[in-house]
Order: C-alpha cells, then structure tokens, then sequence
C-alpha cells in the first residue's frame, strides 16, 4: 500500500510542478501585457505624429489661403506655392512616419541664395514652365551664385519636368520632342555638369510637385491630395503596428503553452525531488534506529542508491504525470498529485490481486484507502488545515474513493474479472444513495432555519403592528446575526437617544 510519505512527496512535486506552470503563466501575462502597453505607447505616438503631420498642411493651407500675401504676379506666384509645398508636405511625410521634420525655411534670408534647407543642406526651387527655360533659369543662378550647386547645394525642379530629362539622358525622349529641342536639352545639362564639376543628378533633383500641381488654381486640390494620402499612411501605420503586436501576441501564447521541453523538466525536478526526499528518509530511519551516516556499512551505501535511484524514477514519472494532468486537463495540482499516487497504489494492489496475495474483499477494501487518503492529501492540500463544516463532505469523499478505484481498476483489470467491477459498482451506488438521503436532511435544515429567520425578519418589519412589538423582533434579527449585546438598542428611549442628540 502506498505510504503516507509516498502521498506528501507527490504533494510536494506537484506543488513544484504547479509553481513550475505558475512561473509560466506569470511570464506569459507579463509579456502579454508588456505587448499590449507598447502597442498602446506605439498607436499613441502615432497619433501625436498625425496631428503634427497636418499641423504641416495647415500651414500650406493658411498660406494659399492669403493669395495676396504671395510673391509675384498672378503668372508668378506658383514658385512660392512650390516652396511651401515642398517644405510643409516634406515634413508632413517624414512625421507621420516617425521621423523628424527635415525642411525648414529658419535661418533663410529673403534675399538668400537658397530658397529653404532640406537635412540641413541648402536647395534652390525652379518652377519655370518649359524644360529648356527651367534649365536657363539654373544656369543664371548659377553664374551669379559662384558656389551653389559646387558646394554640395541643389537645385530642384518640377517632378515631372525631371522625369523628361531623365528619359532624355537614358536615351529614351518622349515622342512629342523634336530633335531640336532634344539637343538643346542636352547641351544645357552638359554646361550644368561643366560648371559645377558634378553629374546633372546631383546638382538637379526632382520636387515632390508637378510643374501643374502648384498653380493657383490646383494648389488646394494638391494639398487636399497630399492629406488624403497623409491619413492613409497614418492608418497603415497603425495597421501594422496592431499586426505586429497580434504576432507577437500569437508568439508568447505559442511560447507560454505547456511544451515537452517542459514536461521533462518536471520529470527531472520530480526525479530530483524523489531521490533526495528518499534519501532523506532512508537517513532519518537509521538516526532513529542509532546509526549515523558515519556508520554506514558498504550495503547501507548500495540500499542508500538503490532508494534514490527508486525515488528518482518514481519522482521522475510523477513529475511528467502531473505534468500532463494540469496542463492537458482540467485537474488541479493537488488532485492531479492525489491521482498518480492513487494510480501507483492500485496498479501494486492489481498485481497482487492477480497474483492471488489479496482477495477480491481485501483488494476492494485496501483500494478504497488508497484512494480515499489520495483525496484527503488532495483536500488538505487544497484547503490547508482548515476544518470543513459539511455533514455531507465524508459520504462525498467516500463516493470519491470508489468512484476513483472503479476507474483505476480498468487499467489494471481484465475485462474477465467481473466480480470486482460487481462489487464496486454496488458500493458506489450505495454511497450516491446514502449522499441524496443526506442531501434530503440538510435542505430540509436549510429551508427551516430560513424560515424562521424570515419570520423573524417579517415581523421586524411589519409597518401594520405597534412600535414596541417591531421593536422587540429587530432586537431578536439582531441577536440571530451575532449582533453583540452591547451594540443592540434595548428600548424606544435607547432610539430616541442615539437620533436626537
């Protein structure tokens, strides 16, 4: 039979098992909540960078919206349109994807070379309708600007404007050019590469605008443009910060399920557990049989290494049940610890049945125990030492015993051996008979104590009967709910008292 040190040193795998799966689950919530704050913090900022993006559009707004403030005439005022856009809408789009705000018009003369400055280098814009002009235009700044487009300077053009020329380089002209203009093309950008020592590429870049993008009267529809494409930017950026954090989601509750790694690792803990607490017996036995460790004979050393390796194997195969048990069923630790001590105890009983050691009674009788003191371990160790107050809890224990040994029994048992599931069989039913009767009783109780105390509380609240009679049964309510005597009013005068003064 399994011995109650056998019992403790399942309980006491199975708690490490149970803290093992608790350090687990811990560790899941922690990430889990640690992804769920940073996708917070990463949506949050996300909208703070929305809001700084369109603070950039309404400044381009509240410029278009005071044409006369504009430079030049109405055939002119496109260039400064041109600068506004680039610089706003440039900054809008670096925001709104976390990044700072490259262009700026601060430190900028009036009067100055460079029209603004983009990651902190200076850019003149040429906005000239017709690519031979807009080219002329670069060459005069350049001749009265002897450094800009040397020194690491650029130009930029319409975006369209760029994208011919580039054609044209590649070898690739747009049909509606004549040769004529192709070449003068050609020349231009070669005096361009002439005088600054550098590739046209360099030294021209494309703006973000079409040469039509920033006339007056398509501007607004630009910037309206320009903000659609800003708020669905924001919403794929807060996509797929939500997909990401969903991955990593997916990833801890992949990472925090039970796993076979684990599984082995309470097998080892319980294999540790095992042996040492064996250890710890067979050592405590001999102290209290008068030999000390120093004593030990060259046998007591082999029984001291055949008990750890019987405790580790035995630990080890319970650490792995217990395992499986709380993360595969339903089953708590200590039932689950209950259930393989149980499983040990009857499979030794089955073998001894079988053997003809023990008779049906006796296998019957010893199985109950077993599984009877693996359910009060599991109980004690469910509750502590708290006392139970239920009549009825020693018929369900009882109930428990069998009902457990029915189960086990057909692990162990051949389909032949009939006799022993008749028995079983009768005294479960037996006990679930007993429970029902018993069940009868305490409803019975239940139902007349609540009665009464209604009574009790009916008639304390009885508006129809005289002050002194409601008084007398509220003091009666009051006891029944352990009111202490010292804090009940005892007469009228008591409640005249406490609400008058």
């Amino acid at each position: 039979m399994t011995s109650h040190f056998q019992y403790a040193k399942d309980q006491v795998i199975g708690s490490t098992v149970d803290l093992l799966n608790q350090t687990r689950i811990q560790q899941l919530e922690k990430e889990l909540t640690r992804i769920l704050n940073d996708e917070s913090v990463k949506l949050s900022h996300q909208d703070q960078s929305l809001l700084e993006a369109l603070a950039q559009l309404d400044k381009v707004k509240d410029f278009l919206g005071k044409p006369e403030n504009i430079l030049g005439s109405d055939l002119t005022k496109h260039g400064e349109i041109a600068e506004q856009i680039e610089v706003h809408i440039r900054n809008a789009k670096n925001l709104i994807n976390g990044k700072a705000a490259s262009a700026t018009f601060d430190q900028v003369g009036r009067t100055a070379p460079e029209d603004y400055i983009i990651d902190g280098v200076n850019v003149q814009s040429k906005f000239i309708n017709g690519i031979n002009n807009n080219l002329d235009h670069v060459l005069k700044h350049m001749d009265k600007y002897a450094e800009f487009g040397r020194d690491g300077s650029y130009y930029q053009i319409p975006k369209d404007t760029h994208r011919v020329i580039q054609q044209i380089l590649d070898g690739n002209p747009p049909a509606d050019l004549n040769e004529r203009t192709i070449n003068k093309i050609l020349e231009k950008v070669q005096e361009i590469e002439k005088q600054s020592g550098k590739s046209f590429l360099e030294v021209v870049k494309p703006s973000i605008s079409d040469y039509g993008d920033v006339q007056q009267g398509k501007a607004q529809d630009t910037v309206n443009n320009h903000e659609d494409d800003i708020n669905k930017m924001n919403n794929e950026n807060k996509e797929e910060i939500s997909k990401k954090a969903d991955k990593e989601r997916e990833q801890a509750q992949q990472d925090g399920k039970p796993s076979m790694s684990e599984g082995l690792k309470a097998g080892l803990i319980g294999a540790a557990i095992g042996g040492s607490l064996n250890i710890a017996m067979f050592i405590y036995k001999n102290h209290k049989a008068g030999k000390s460790i120093s004593q030990y004979s060259e046998q007591d050393w082999k029984d001291l290494g055949i008990n750890f390796a019987k405790g580790s194997a035995k630990g080890g195969v319970t650490g792995f049940s217990i395992y499986g048990l709380t993360n595969f069923t339903s089953m708590g630790a200590p039932m689950a610890s209950a259930f393989v001590s149980a499983s040990f105890g009857v499979s030794q009983l089955a073998l001894d049945y079988k053997a003809g050691k023990i008779d049906l009674n006796e296998f019957v009788a010893q199985g109950q125990i077993v599984c009877l003191e693996s359910g009060m371990v599991a109980l004690g160790a469910a509750v502590g030492q708290a006392l139970i107050p239920i009549p009825i809890a020693g018929t369900l224990i009882g109930s428990f015993a069998t009902s457990a040994l029915m189960n086990l029994t057909k692990e162990h048992l051949s389909e032949s051996e009939k006799e022993v599931t008749a028995k079983l069989q009768e005294i479960y039913d037996e006990a679930l008979n007993k429970i029902s009767y018993e069940h009868q009783k305490i409803v019975k109780a239940i139902l007349e104590e609540y009665e009464r105390l209604g009574t009790i509380t009916e008639m304390a609240f009885n508006f129809e009967c005289n002050a002194m009679f409601r008084f007398d049964y509220s003091k009666k309510l009051a006891i029944e709910y352990g009111v202490a005597d010292d804090k009940i009013l005892q007469s009228l005068e008591d409640v005249d008292d406490l609400f008058l003064n």
